[in-house]
């Protein structure tokens, strides 16, 4: 598959799970369509919410399944609560895993000036937990989620995200989280800005009519949604949201590509 470079399209940006695998499977094509994406010179990142690894190892899992996105073209809204945080104190809600990203800030588990809320696993918060971020909150602490999704797809479905938990610590305390990464403005914008291009001339290609594509079109990206992982037709009609292209999966880029 040759893909022919577009003039205004400089950078396509990529959600990784539920795009260009779900789980453990390699959704088909998506190996052949970063070669050819990167042959034409174009600039890549792969733009992912997850939080329930570091960096290192969604590269190394991408290298498994021969998709060469590297570690320095991945961005998580990890690195953006490490800089909010900067000087002050946190508590992490994330996984054991993620932990090393969070290497260099100050943890604080009495009194903190932030919480951080990612994925926890196993099946989300627990109302002991929620107690513990409403406490903290109502006494002055400030929330940075690392997103606010619903919904994720496994292989043995989709299950909720930590969206809904987000949602009522705001609705229990009156108080809006930070919202570090999709369907972030900023988070769109500092990609772009990394890459050193413009939000016109990205292309971001996503599962999730909301954080992707509806995130994306706010911050000024033209947007590709494909109907694998968690794409749910009766969902997208909902939330009123259109993506520039519609495709059955990422091996129908190129093709995409020609009606932009």
């Amino acid at each position: 598959m040759k893909v022919r470079r577009m003039g205004y399209i400089k950078a396509v940006l990529f959600d990784l799970d539920g795009v260009l695998y779900v789980g453990d499977r390699k959704i088909d094509g998506a190996e052949e369509c970063i070669r050819s994406i990167r042959a034409t010179g174009l600039a890549i990142a792969g733009v992912t919410n997850t939080t329930t690894q570091p960096k290192r190892i969604i590269a190394e899992k991408l290298a498994t399944f021969g998709i060469p996105i590297y570690e320095s073209e991945i961005y998580t809204p990890t690195a953006l609560a490490v800089q909010a945080v900067a000087t002050g104190s946190a508590k992490l809600y994330v996984r054991e895993s993620l932990l090393e990203e969070f290497q260099g800030i100050r943890v604080c588990n009495a009194n903190p000036d932030y919480i951080v809320m990612g994925d926890v696993g196993g099946e989300g918060y627990s109302p002991d937990s929620l107690l513990e971020i409403f406490t903290h909150v109502m006494n002055g602490t400030k929330v940075l989620a690392l997103h606010k999704n619903r919904f994720w797809q496994k292989p043995d479905g989709l299950h909720l995200d930590i969206g809904p938990f987000v949602a009522a610590i705001e609705y229990a305390t009156g108080k809006n989280a930070v919202i570090l990464g999709k369907p972030s403005k900023d988070f769109f914008n500092g990609v772009c800005r990394s890459l050193s291009i413009e939000p016109e001339n990205a292309l971001m290609i996503g599962d999730d009519i909301e954080s992707d594509i509806g995130g994306a079109q706010q911050a000024g990206l033209k947007t590709a949604l494909v109907q694998t992982g968690k794409y749910r037709a009766e969902f997208v009609k909902t939330t009123g949201i259109k993506a520039d292209l519609l495709l059955p999966s990422i091996a129908d880029l190129y093709d995409g590509l020609k009606l932009l």
